[in-house]
């Protein structure tokens, strides 16, 4: 009775993994590929950040290292949820990490986060309400506003240029990625109501 009970549990655990599987996999595909991004911006970030300590551009080194910060939080969101849905999430293995100027290196980079914005223009987040995964799209739109707030912090730093004074401080929500200058840190965060006292500081 025992082996058979055992039985039992295997073929039902195995079924509901497998029809929670089948009935998010466009929710799954759509979060993984939130993670992939996110993990080759973290990457890609970081390097950006080391070669801006090298040119002393200090504003667009704190941005960087911020904003790779940002991106590992929220890469590991949406393998959290894509687990919690039944799903499995391996990162990339190899990614190809672009070097330049710092200059060159803002400008590559609102490039590249206005181009994917644009590409998706909240179609997985419309995917994970029409399927009533409201726990996936709450994950994507954190994501997705994210990658409006890099453009943002990016174009600023940018503008800025190297005659602007070393201003540049940044505040990062630990639980959902949250970052803005750090003049405008709130006592909670807007998008996940986590305490400001726990923000990450990029001084």
């Amino acid at each position: 009775s025992a082996v058979i009970r055992a039985g039992m549990y295997y073929a039902a655990t195995r079924e509901g993994t497998t029809t929670r599987q089948d009935k998010w996999a466009g929710v799954l595909s759509d979060l993984d590929a939130c993670s992939r991004r996110k993990h080759v911006k973290s990457a890609q970030y970081d390097h950006f950040a080391g070669i801006a300590r090298q040119e002393r551009e200090h504003d667009a080194e704190r941005l960087f290292r911020a904003m790779a910060f940002s991106e590992r939080l929220q890469e590991n969101n949406c393998a959290t949820a894509i687990l919690h849905l039944g799903g499995h999430y391996t990162p990339p293995g190899k990614i190809i990490i672009f070097g330049g100027t710092t200059d060159g290196n803002l400008e590559r980079s609102v490039a590249y986060e206005r181009q994917a914005h644009a590409g998706r223009s909240g179609a997985d987040i419309r995917r994970a309400m029409e399927r009533g995964n409201r726990y996936a799209a709450r994950i994507l739109t954190w994501a997705s506003a994210g990658d409006m707030r890099n453009i943002a912090l990016l174009e600023r730093c940018r503008q800025e240029g190297r005659n602007a004074p070393d201003t540049g401080r940044f505040a990062v929500c630990p639980n959902c990625g949250n970052l803005y200058p750090s003049e405008y840190a709130d006592w909670y965060c807007p998008a996940c109501l986590t305490e400001g006292k726990r923000f990450v500081l990029f001084e």
